[in-house]
């Protein structure tokens, strides 16, 4: 039973290590795969956002966990790393927010309309007597 609780444990590593010395033009082959760990994923490349050379991939994994569902810990994260990244990543970071945040207001649930009700009909009352004004004509 331990070792089935580590593999996926196990298996991030494995693919963080393979992502770290993938040449910088294929190591977005390894961007989905740590993404789909979700909160662990962006928990474990969120120190890359300091690295000049892993920043920017850093930031790629980030934004797909943020997009599949993991926005809070995703926005959370680039909030938090923000400072410490480099400046070519600053850019890419705030990009990242933005698409964040607007995947997120679209997957808000909208407020419930109104629902359509018929307008109703003014009720007709009698006028109460002491309402009523008599009018006598002189004879």
């Amino acid at each position: 039973m331990e070792s089935r609780r580590r593999e996926p444990v196990m298996k991030l590593a494995n693919l963080l290590t393979e992502a770290q010395s993938a040449s910088p033009g294929h190591r977005i082959e390894w961007r989905d795969r740590i993404a789909a760990y979700g909160d662990r994923g962006i928990e474990a490349v969120s120190p890359w956002l300091a690295d000049h050379v892993l920043a920017s991939f850093a930031v790629r994994v980030i934004d797909r966990a943020g997009l599949d569902g993991h926005g809070e810990a995703a926005s959370r994260a680039l909030r938090a790393w923000r400072k410490r990244a480099p400046e070519g990543a600053r850019d890419d970071i705030d990009w990242s927010l933005r698409r964040i945040r607007a995947a997120c207001r679209a997957e808000a649930p909208k407020p419930a309309k109104p629902s359509a009700v018929p307008a109703a009909r003014p009720v007709q009352r009698e006028k109460p007597r002491s309402a009523i004004v008599i009018r006598r004509h002189a004879t």
